[in-house]
């Protein structure tokens, strides 16, 4: 699309996107092609329980919460394929493991504009 420029790879929104997209939910981009089998449990798909591409720090998590731009979040470093029903939920990580993963990737500050609850958790 002409008009999907991107984040011009930055990690964070800026306040004025992140309050845009606090009104509306940015739409996902990934492009990772799905493994044979899921990453979770290590089964291949069923035909009542398939597999997709699932975040490890959450999208909407990710945006309300962090502020981290849709790009980022759509990268193959934060997608892993699980079953749809039963391996999803348990790819997401919480807050603070969310914190740990991104000060490991070498993120020294979070924007701050962000929820103080997210703020506190970040500096404990």
């Amino acid at each position: 699309m002409k008009t999907n420029i991107g984040f011009e790879d930055r990690d964070f929104l800026t306040k004025g996107e992140w309050q845009t997209y606090l009104k509306r939910m940015p739409v996902r981009y990934i492009k990772k092609k799905k493994t044979e089998v899921c990453e979770i449990c290590h089964k291949p798909p069923t035909q009542d329980n398939p597999l997709e591409n699932s975040h490890i720090i959450p999208f909407i998590k990710g945006i309300v919460d962090f502020a981290l731009t849709p790009d980022f979040l759509d990268k193959d470093k934060n997608i892993i394929s699980a079953h749809k029903r039963e391996c999803n939920k348990s790819a997401e990580l919480n807050n603070d493991k969310i914190c740990k993963k991104l000060k490991m990737m070498g993120v020294n500050e979070l924007p701050d504009f962000l929820p103080k609850e997210i703020l506190m958790v970040w500096h404990s």
